[in-house]
């Protein structure tokens, strides 16, 4: 029985080893991008493909690269808050979340489902989410499904779907 429980410690204090080395790969990549938005899709996006992150770490991630939870960027805070698991598969990353969560940015709210999918491109050298699925945008009371979002540091350029017509807006990070 002691053999059974040590190698039980020792899977454990692997893993723990593991998750502390996602988390500081992660860390870096987001401290070294230009933004800490693109520093953790880019952090995402390298992430082995079909292998499960589980939310624990997104939050460990964003814990020991922004300080606190109160420090983490608004819109990081919306698309990773009660984060279950996340997976690349080529260019699409696939989020399931714990329920729908609604998060202020600015004047506006974001709202995420509890799954969540977008494609990571790069367009003219800029980072873009295109083929959002399960992120709305609400302004004044209107939801509208955000389709694209355009990094263009310190700026963002978010794009809704509303029938023909496709409001922008340029925000802050």
């Amino acid at each position: 029985m002691t053999n059974q429980s040590e190698n039980g410690q020792d899977l454990l204090a692997r893993l723990a080893e593991v998750e502390r080395e996602v988390v500081e790969k992660a860390k870096n990549v987001v401290k070294g991008a230009s933004d800490p938005f693109s520093g953790l899709i880019k952090f995402l996006h390298q992430r082995p493909e079909n292998e499960g992150l589980d939310g624990q770490v997104v939050e460990a991630v964003l814990i020991e690269s922004f300080g606190s939870v109160e420090e983490v960027p608004d819109l990081i805070r919306a698309i990773a808050a009660r984060v279950r698991t996340v997976i690349r598969e080529s260019n699409v990353i696939n989020i399931t979340n714990d329920g729908i969560t609604l998060q202020e940015w600015g004047k506006f709210v974001i709202k995420k489902t509890e799954v969540m999918k977008f494609e990571v491109t790069y367009e003219k050298g800029e980072l873009v989410l295109k083929n959002i699925k399960g992120l709305f945008g609400i302004e004044h009371g209107v939801e509208l499904p955000l389709e694209r979002i355009q990094v263009r540091p310190p700026k963002l350029i978010v794009t809704a779907k509303l029938g023909l017509v496709k409001p922008q807006r340029v925000l802050d990070m």
